[in-house]
């Protein structure tokens, strides 16, 4: 909620040091918005904004730093990159979100609305929680949560399903045993995150940005690569583990883990804090090159984004690896590249996956949904076509499934909201699986952790609101693969997903 008088700028040295931050954070020159509103009307969240991405733009550039941080905006706002992606005038927009919101909480000119109560105290015990432990422990994280907003009940039943499947282990959640080992490197990444200024973005001009793929990955039987599974897919998400891990058993990929590798801060850390968003990842790009990695397997969409970008910031700027170097001993050269699932499999190559291909995806129709962080930013990601991605559909294609012609398949699902802003969540994936169905689909294949949470645990909560839609069940593209080249379903832990999903692959 904005304050109920006019807000006025901030006094000039203030809002002069403001406008700077933020322009060193973002690269961007704020005179090249012309108010196109494209930003707005891809917004995923744009409804539930008081002010949607064009307005906090013009606040921004007209000095009116004040209203623009007390914006609700900021705590609806899921970082899906639409805004930057779709920008006529290359202005990264997700950026001035994500700096608002850093200033913001470091000044205290904060909303008031109940929405950043409840996202700041998922930020808080997550972070908390990694500075802790170095990677996530998804148990003690939520229950940090429910003390901080008092939703005790919210998602019980849900919470009593993994525990029974074996996705949360109460033991290991709160003794915190499988955590990084060399937790005083953690906790000097914490300490320069606080102290450290924002790395200087180059700055950014106006032009035309056309997607240009970068070349596949070279994957080949018999190969060895890096493996960083992430925090998700020790826990919540452990079936997609289990299905990469069984998936690479068939396609005789090996895989190393990074040694001692911790969380990538994942959304709490770039919504945030810049600095903490680039240090946390860092570290890992550091393990893997001292490994002498060339490729790193990391299924979640949201750590290889994280990891991506990282590597690429990496490589531009010699104070950010000469601070890496300082916390953990080793200087990251960026020779390890990370890659999705969806680029393993393209590296590998059609006409190799489909000679190991036994139990062919027969009348299976299938939504392939990408979500956002897959393909975008584009020039950092930029493995597929940010606005019709269809790498994933060859795939499926592959494994004799059918893909059908949709029109939401990079449109957001909420993200790393999904226990803050869980109603705006089952809108956003009510959207989609509503498209998806309408299309002929009957269920969705994934390749993030992430989107498979809030488009298989929140469906049941989002059917019951609108009841228009059949229960769709939701695979990992890994267990597409495991399954299509020989793998029982149920060996891949297919049934532990939420909406039922044995049968329909049962029934091939």
């Amino acid at each position: 909620m904005l304050i109920s008088n006019p807000v006025s700028k901030l006094n000039f040295s203030s809002n002069d040091a403001f406008r700077l931050q933020i322009s060193q954070h973002t690269g961007n020159d704020y005179n090249c918005c012309y108010q196109c509103g494209k930003c707005t009307a891809g917004c995923p969240a744009g409804g539930f904004m008081d002010n949607p991405p064009t307005k906090i733009m013009r606040l921004v550039q007209a000095g009116y730093l004040e209203e623009a941080m007390r914006s609700n905006a900021l705590w609806y706002c899921v970082g899906c990159q639409t805004c930057t992606s779709r920008c006529p005038q290359n202005m990264d927009i997700a950026a001035t979100m994500d700096a608002l919101r850093e200033l913001a909480i470091k000044t205290g000119i904060v909303s008031e609305d109940r929405s950043k109560k409840l996202v700041t105290a998922f930020h808080t015990s997550f972070l908390n929680n990694i500075r802790k432990h170095g990677r996530l422990q998804e148990l003690s994280l939520v229950n940090s949560y429910k003390l901080r907003t008092r939703t005790f009940l919210q998602d019980a039943s849900s919470g009593i399903k993994m525990i029974r499947e074996g996705k949360i282990n109460p033991l290991t959640s709160f003794s915190g045993k499988e955590g990084v080992n060399a937790k005083d490197q953690i906790e000097k990444i914490f300490v320069h995150a606080e102290k450290g200024a924002h790395t200087e973005v180059p700055a950014r001009k106006p032009k035309k940005i056309t997607f240009s793929p970068q070349l596949p990955p070279a994957i080949k039987p018999g190969q060895t690569i890096g493996y960083y599974p992430g925090c998700s897919l020790n826990g919540t998400a452990k079936e997609y583990d289990i299905s990469v891990r069984k998936m690479c058993e068939l396609l005789d990929i090996h895989l190393q883990e990074i040694p001692d590798w911790n969380c990538c801060g994942a959304t709490s850390a770039h919504a945030t804090s810049h600095r903490l968003a680039l240090l946390l990842p860092a570290r890992n790009q550091a393990l893997a090159d001292a490994a002498g990695m060339d490729y790193v397997l990391a299924p979640c969409a949201a750590c290889q984004n994280r990891q991506v970008t990282t590597r690429r910031a990496l490589i531009e700027s010699e104070e950010l690896r000469n601070e890496v170097k300082s916390t953990t001993g080793i200087e990251p050269t960026g020779r390890a590249e990370f890659i999705g699932v969806t680029q393993l499999l393209e590296g590998y190559g059609d006409n190799e996956l489909a000679k190991r291909v036994k139990r062919p995806l027969r009348n299976l129709s299938l939504a392939c949904y990408y979500g956002c962080l897959l393909v975008r930013p584009m020039d950092a990601m930029s493995f597929d076509d940010p606005e019709n991605p269809v790498k994933m559909e060859q795939v499926v294609t592959t494994l004799g499934g059918n893909p059908v012609d949709w029109a939401f398949k990079i449109e957001c699902c909420g993200a790393g909201l999904t226990l803050a802003q869980q109603e705006m969540v089952e809108d956003l994936t009510h959207s989609i699986a509503r498209n998806a169905s309408i299309n002929g689909a009957k269920a969705f294949v994934v390749a993030c952790p992430l989107c498979h949470a809030n488009l298989d645990m929140r469906q049941e909560g989002m059917r019951k609101r609108y009841n228009d839609i059949e229960a769709m069940p939701v695979y990992y593209i890994s267990e597409l693969v495991a399954v299509a080249c020989g793998a029982d379903p149920a060996e891949v832990a297919v049934g532990k997903h939420f909406v039922p999903a044995l049968d329909l692959l049962n029934n091939q």
